[in-house]
């Protein structure tokens, strides 16, 4: 039933939507979000939350302190964007060459509708809302570096909460999993290395491309013929970048890729099989193999208390008609380092239906009619966590 705070939500939310496309006009990448960790600053501060910038970069952080004892809830926001070129023809597309494709504008505005909300209810609360705005999600690397500037030893969470937008469900779904949410995903480089030589007499070279070849071909076996055909992983291969001309072998390549799995000991699995296979094939043909890990992160693997909790919370919340578990998906997000350290849990917020352009789609569009759930089912969590 609406209440107070579906009341209140509901008057805030022409302003928040104004905000929502002020952020998707004007994107920003990961660790160059100055103006959008700027606007996020500006108005936690003018709603009397502590303010932290400039965490791991270009994060920020609002502490909503009620000054009475109580726990800690943790509300984590993803604010980048892509290199996109905006196709989606909405009045307030961006033109900058990038575009949040992935509905981060959106992750934004929620919690700060929330922070707000909660800032004028402070009375009604005892403990801690941390609001964590973290830069770089889209090359998991901005929560490992909020990490190293301190964010959870600063803020030590008793719970962990965020969400995701998803454009696959109609909105008034909120998807919630008792355990695993999305994918390691890890990116690999492999150099090829050969001897550089004459295209004419390949007797008296080392070929790196004859080798790389081998290798993308062996990999692919990794998943078929090493994993267990119940579970999931995915190996590939999305880059193969060598040679100066046609009739030159050239003295190395690289290979660039994707690795993904479920659980950490399929990710590992898999990581380990992708230096062995590689490096193997290569002395084989007489060449070498170097193997490197660009970036990554752990699957997102909700704590099943929490999850439960999130449910109730999302259930009293007028406008969602429904929630339940959702299919896993093989996408990769770096809340896992957060709900890695603490009782955590991610979950989905539908934002449109299965004919929608996806996600990271030049013509990404979501209904901003999922706002008002998020931020009510983000401001109901701390009201129930924190109520005195």
């Amino acid at each position: 039933m609406p209440d107070a705070v579906t009341d209140q939500v509901a008057e805030a939310l022409p302003g928040l939507i104004e905000l929502r496309r002020d952020l998707h006009e004007n994107p920003e990448l990961g660790f160059y979000e100055t103006r959008t960790a700027g606007i996020i600053a500006d108005r936690l501060g003018a709603a009397g939350i502590s303010v932290k910038a400039e965490v791991g970069g270009t994060g920020v952080v609002g502490v909503l302190d009620s000054g009475r004892a109580g726990p800690t809830l943790m509300i984590r926001a993803d604010i980048d964007a892509l290199p996109v070129s905006e196709l989606s023809g909405l009045p307030f597309a961006s033109t900058n060459g990038n575009m949040h494709a992935c509905g981060h504008d959106g992750h934004i505005t929620m919690a700060l509708g929330a922070a707000e909300l909660l800032a004028g209810r402070k009375n009604e609360l005892s403990g801690k809302v941390v609001f964590v705005f973290q830069p770089a999600e889209e090359f998991v690397e901005g929560a490992k570096a909020m990490i190293a500037d301190d964010v959870m030893s600063d803020h030590t969470p008793d719970r962990v909460i965020g969400l995701h937008l998803w454009n696959q469900y109609d909105t008034g779904f909120v998807g919630v999993n008792q355990a695993t949410v999305f994918a390691s995903a890890d990116q690999f480089e492999l150099t090829i290395t050969g001897k550089g030589g004459h295209g004419a007499l390949p007797h008296t070279a080392i070929d790196p491309v004859a080798i790389s070849a081998q290798v993308i071909s062996a990999l692919q076996t990794i998943v078929s013929r090493e994993i267990a055909p119940n579970s999931m992983g995915v190996v590939t291969v999305g880059q193969l970048i060598g040679g100066t001309a046609p009739n030159v072998i050239a003295d190395f390549v690289t290979i660039k890729g994707t690795i993904r799995a479920f659980t950490a000991e399929i990710r590992e699995q898999i990581i380990s099989a992708v230096e062995r296979t590689a490096t193997g094939i290569a002395e084989t043909m007489r060449g070498g193999a170097e193997f490197k890990l660009l970036n990554g992160a752990p699957p997102v693997v909700n704590d099943p208390e929490v999850a439960s909790w999130v449910v109730g919370i999302a259930e009293q919340v007028p406008g969602v008609d429904k929630v339940g578990p959702h299919e896993e998906v093989p996408v990769g997000d770096d809340m896992a380092e957060f709900i890695n350290r603490a009782p955590g849990t991610y979950f989905l917020l539908g934002a449109g239906d299965p004919v929608r352009p996806p996600h990271h789609n030049a013509r990404f569009v979501f209904d901003e009619e999922c706002l008002p759930l998020g931020v009510e089912i983000f401001s109901r969590a701390a009201l129930d966590f924190l109520g005195n």
